[in-house]
């Protein structure tokens, strides 16, 4: 990324100022040193001109003591950064604030927000913002919020939203903050913990489906945890579809299939079935439960994430579905316009290796081309493996 120079000295001297004005008995040479350091940071890490500019525009200076009150608490743009090798300490200035919220710390970004880690100045409670500015759909905050509100609780094992709030054009909600996802126990090895945690997260599909919502991105980093242990929440419901809340021009016969995150996509959708529901959660939801029993993802995009790819690795271990043994493909508008290599279906045991009888039998019975051969979450939850 590269940011012309007299793009970065205006920065600069933006920069400059807001120091100054945090600390009345700063020297104007220490402010300007202090942001030309702080500039050099941003534009090392920066991914577009755009991100180096929301980055100078969300900085902001923790007041120094002496400092004149009245100073401004709310920022602009979020600050896009790089996940950090390591977290800034918990005293450590940062310089980005939201609203009430300072010293706001990055935690991750996504497709089309960015979470930042920060403590409720009331409360002392960590939490976390969720950064939202420009989106495209399926992605609508403000959808999110609003299924959220209805859904979110202990109870159901769905990720409560505390507040959310709007500053200078940019939607920011406001939850727990739990430290762990479900990616972080995997990265570790098979936790004895899955049972539990995958019940709580079947509680959560059950109490979502029957309330008419396809959550449509279930991974393992929307499994967040408060310990090893659980409790288990369900996350991210910025590309959720509902019944009784959805764009407009996403009926329930039409809706988008650009949906889920790589290989646990479902076959459906990959050949433009529009009509789609429930099922398609549940497919996910099998492959994060086989990935995280067995070691490893179930099926493989590549690492270009292709739609062909997942459809060549489906295919190669469940077998090249036909119009005989997937009928309800003869529905879907793309799958009679390709011809595609017979692979014989692999036994589950050869697919799953390391994987209980229990985990395995569940597992067929989600991942399964045919949707109504599914189990719904109401089934999963009364599935041995989970008892």
């Amino acid at each position: 990324m590269v940011v012309s120079i007299s793009a970065r000295f205006r920065a600069t001297g933006q920069l400059s100022a807001k120091i100054a004005r945090s600390n009345i008995n700063i020297s104007p040479g220490d402010a300007l040193a202090q942001a030309k350091a702080i500039e050099k940071d941003f534009a090392k890490n920066a991914s577009s001109e755009d991100h180096y500019n929301s980055l100078v525009a969300a900085f902001q200076p923790e007041p120094q003591n002496d400092s004149p009150s009245g100073l401004p608490t709310t920022t602009g743009n979020s600050a896009r950064l790089e996940p950090p090798q390591l977290e800034p300490a918990e005293d450590e200035p940062t310089g980005i604030s939201f609203g009430r919220y300072r010293n706001c710390k990055h935690h991750s970004m996504g497709g089309s927000s960015t979470i930042f880690k920060s403590r409720d100045p009331a409360s002392k409670e960590l939490v976390a913002l969720k950064v939202t500015s420009n989106w495209v759909q399926p992605h609508d905050a403000h959808r999110e919020s609003r299924l959220l509100k209805r859904l979110g609780g202990d109870e159901t094992h769905i990720l409560t939203i505390l507040e959310t709030e709007t500053l200078r054009g940019e939607f920011i909600l406001v939850f727990p903050y739990y430290p762990l996802t479900l990616v972080d126990i995997m990265e570790k090895g098979r936790s004895s913990h899955l049972p539990r945690i995958f019940r709580q997260v079947a509680k959560a599909l059950s109490f979502v489906h029957a309330n008419g919502v396809i959550h449509r991105d279930i991974k393992p980093g929307n499994i967040l945890l408060k310990s090893e242990e659980g409790p288990a929440f369900l996350c991210d419901f910025g590309t959720a579809w509902a019944m009784d809340d959805h764009h407009p021009d996403e009926k329930a016969d039409h809706k988008v299939i650009e949906i889920g995150t790589t290989c646990y996509r479902p076959p459906e959708t990959l050949f433009g079935f529009r009509e789609y529901g429930t099922e398609v959660d549940i497919w996910a939801f099998g492959c994060v439960i086989a990935e995280a029993e067995n070691g490893a993802p179930l099926f493989e995009a590549g690492e270009l994430g292709t739609d062909l790819r997942l459809i060549l690795s489906i295919f190669q271990s469940l077998g090249t579905p036909t119009l005989n043994t997937w009928p309800e493909a003869n529905r879907f508008p793309d799958f009679s316009k390709m011809l595609f290599n017979e692979f014989p279906s692999q036994p589950w045991q050869t697919l799953l290796p390391n994987v209980s009888s229990e985990a395995l039998n569940l597992v067929e019975n989600m991942v399964t081309y045919s949707q109504q051969k599914r189990f719904s979450a109401d089934q999963i939850l009364k599935h041995p493996y989970l008892m």
